[in-house]
């Protein structure tokens, strides 16, 4: 992923997050299929709003205004998906939920850690994750 066309916030959410490099827990979860929402691309650009799990029939989703998702290594057969939102007050919501046929809304949440500050934000991702793959996988983590 190419980070000096991103925006300034995103560049940031990154980098508070340990880097795309072998020390991140971008690679440390595996993340692949970057995707971000941000509608500034100078300066620090924050929510309005903060983020939520929406349940609509049918589907469920995270709504978010501003920050970064990623696919993760996860269940087999399952879509995990960590979502870093910058919320208004200056802090993130990371979120960790799985997308498949059979999952409902309200259960696709593995975890949501809100108030995570930027000095914490690459610990509570790591931490995250291994209490998922411990939880939900048995502690065993996909090499595909």
């Amino acid at each position: 992923m190419e980070t000096r066309s991103l925006p300034e916030t995103i560049r940031t959410i990154i980098a508070q997050a340990g880097g795309l490099g072998l020390a991140g827990a971008f690679t440390y979860v595996g993340a692949s299929q970057f995707s971000y929402r941000c509608a500034q691309a100078e300066g620090e650009y924050r929510s309005g709003r903060p983020s939520r799990l929406v349940s609509e029939p049918g589907q469920g989703f995270i709504d978010y205004e501003v920050g970064l998702q990623a696919r993760v290594n996860g269940k087999r057969g399952r879509a995990w998906t960590l979502i870093i939102a910058y919320e208004r007050d200056d802090t993130y919501t990371v979120w960790l939920v799985e997308a498949w046929r059979g999952r409902k809304a309200d259960s696709m949440v593995l975890a949501c850690h809100r108030d995570v500050y930027c000095d914490t934000l690459q610990s509570v991702i790591e931490s995250t994750y291994d209490e998922a793959i411990r939880e939900h996988n048995g502690g065993w983590i996909p090499l595909s």
